[in-house]
């Protein structure tokens, strides 16, 4: 059977947790094209199936895409991944389409710009210093007079490439180790920004823009123990509206999204809330990642993949919706980040039975498989699953997060024991 669509909605890199956009808009009764801006990086859950038509940049360039695309009405054009967001935002100019500004798109993707906008906006951020040269870098951290740095290619994503320096000999090894090496986005790593480490309470903010206007569906606050990494989280905990730390970083990332030239589609922004106020980590022109949107639909009746889908099929509802979503009841809802700290090869697959004893338990994912290496977890990237702990009591969410990890550790020794 063949179709042919009025409407088309492009997803640039629809990978990671933008494999979830296809099928949201099919359900809609929508049909999606597929486009990918590079052949270098990890392609975790596409499904080439989802699409009418896939396209490769690569191998096509900008102007065979954009007669392909010309060929369709297209009605929406959005990243699924951080690696989508310079692509999309170029294509989207080319049509009548809600889409953020090209030329303000390194204040999107860029970890040096999208801090050096917040300054020229007057709006309080970090300390910082970007360079393609070592020499440049050291320079700069002799001079700061700053003790602890972090150090990351400013083309980067998640944590990869991202290291915590004390010195000089740190910041050195972090840059011959990662320079000249292809990131998880497929890019070349080749400039770094070097910045102060910020302390503070870490939340994870989730929004969705139209034309200008703003609204966080959801936010996180990370909850650990651990010291002397990138990731110090063990787990997030959903960040209730109308509470006075909701409302404080939520009026600080509506500013950070108009300085960014965000006035359209999903962002995922990082704050650090220190002693001076919020400040900015980073923010990704996209949907956050390593989320399962179903169990935050079922601790408020949303999420950030549902309003964005809403938003791109009827803009002139936006605000009419999101006030009404402002209203919602909220469950506790806990985001625990599995973790190991054992590694080797996966010979036996992970028993996920003894995890149904947790009544809290929403939704769980364990990447590793037989033939898999385990590795020991450090920082995000090498997180080996997910789980999310939903309850309107916070109590039992507490008991039930300890019996988590004891049930977790005995599964990752199983999968090693020959």
């Amino acid at each position: 059977m063949q179709t042919r669509s009025k409407n088309v909605i492009v997803i640039v890199d629809g990978w990671s947790s933008g494999r979830y956009l296809a099928p949201a808009f099919i359900g809609h009764g929508y049909e999606c094209i597929h486009i990918s801006s590079t052949e270098k990086t990890s392609r975790f859950g596409y499904k080439p199936v989802d699409y009418i038509a896939n396209f490769h940049f690569e191998s096509t360039g900008m102007s065979g895409i954009l007669e392909n695309l010309r060929g369709y009405s297209v009605k929406a054009i959005m990243p699924g991944s951080e690696s989508g967001v310079v692509l999309a935002d170029l294509l989207a100019d080319n049509f009548a389409v809600p889409r953020n500004d090209a030329r303000t798109t390194q204040a999107r993707r860029n970890k040096f710009h999208m801090i050096e906008a917040l300054k020229k906006a007057g709006i309080s951020s970090m300390r910082q210093f970007a360079s393609r040269s070592l020499c440049e870098l050291l320079a700069w951290y002799s001079e700061s007079e700053l003790d602890t740095v972090i150090l990351k290619p400013t083309m980067g994503a998640k944590s990869d490439g991202v290291a915590l320096c004390s010195n000089a000999k740190d910041i050195e090894a972090a840059f011959v180790t990662t320079h000249g090496k292809p990131n998880v986005t497929g890019v070349i790593n080749t400039e770094f920004v070097i910045q102060e480490r910020l302390q503070g309470q870490e939340l994870m903010v989730n929004s969705v823009s139209c034309e200008g206007h703003h609204f966080v569906t959801d936010m996180w606050i990370g909850v650990g123990g651990l010291v002397d990494t990138i990731s110090t989280d063990e787990y997030a905990q959903l960040v209730m509206r109308r509470t006075e730390i909701f409302e404080r970083v939520e009026k600080y990332v509506l500013e950070t999204l108009d300085a960014l030239g965000i006035r359209n589609g999903a962002a995922h922004s990082e704050v650090m809330l220190t002693v001076n106020g919020p400040r900015l980590i980073e923010c990704g022109a996209r949907l956050t990642g390593a989320q399962l949107f179903a169990a935050v639909e079922e601790a408020q009746g949303y999420s950030q993949l549902s309003v964005m889908v809403e938003t791109v099929l009827n803009s002139g509802q936006f605000q009419r919706r999101v006030n009404a979503l402002r209203g919602s009841r909220q469950k506790g809802l806990r985001f625990v980040y599995m973790c190991s700290n054992r590694e080797g090869y996966v010979v036996n697959n992970p028993d996920l039975i003894r995890f149904g004893e947790l009544a809290t338990l929403d939704r769980m994912i364990v990447f590793p498989k037989i033939g898999d290496y385990l590795t020991k977890t450090h920082g995000s990237r090498g997180r080996p699953g997910y789980a999310f702990l939903l309850s309107s009591d916070n109590q039992t969410l507490d008991m039930d997060y300890v019996r988590f990890r004891e049930l977790e550790a005995k599964m990752f020794q199983h999968v090693l024991e020959a």
